[in-house]
């Protein structure tokens, strides 16, 4: 019985963090596939040369032209990844998706998030 309950608590305790850390974990990588991806559409911005790249996670391909600011957005992610650092931007609880923006020019990407 003191085995069951030390196990039980043990459980209370370490079963959130560990979902906090996956989340925070997939959050992560859907945040760099979606830099690189813009990263991609910076380079072509600044080079002049039209590139088409695929967004990650399947979504649909993008023609980086340097004719607009280009809206990338990223997979959604479960759970709560509050603190998960994009760009320079930290998302808070209830962020489940970054939006990044790769200016007309390609000087400049910037990343946001939204629920």
């Amino acid at each position: 019985m003191i085995v069951v309950s030390i196990v039980g608590i043990i459980s209370a305790i370490a079963l959130p963090q560990y979902l906090r850390a996956r989340a925070v974990a997939e959050a992560s990588t859907v945040i760099l596939e979606t830099v690189a991806f813009a990263e991609q559409c910076a380079v072509a911005h600044k080079s002049g040369l039209p590139v088409v790249v695929a967004q990650p996670g399947g979504g649909p391909t993008r023609n980086c032209n340097g004719a607009a600011i280009r809206l990338i957005n990223s997979r959604r992610w479960s759970g709560d990844a509050s603190g998960t650092v994009c760009l320079g931007t930290s998302a808070v609880a209830g962020d489940r998706r970054a939006i990044l923006r790769v200016s007309r020019d390609g000087s400049q990407v910037t990343c946001s998030f939204s629920s």
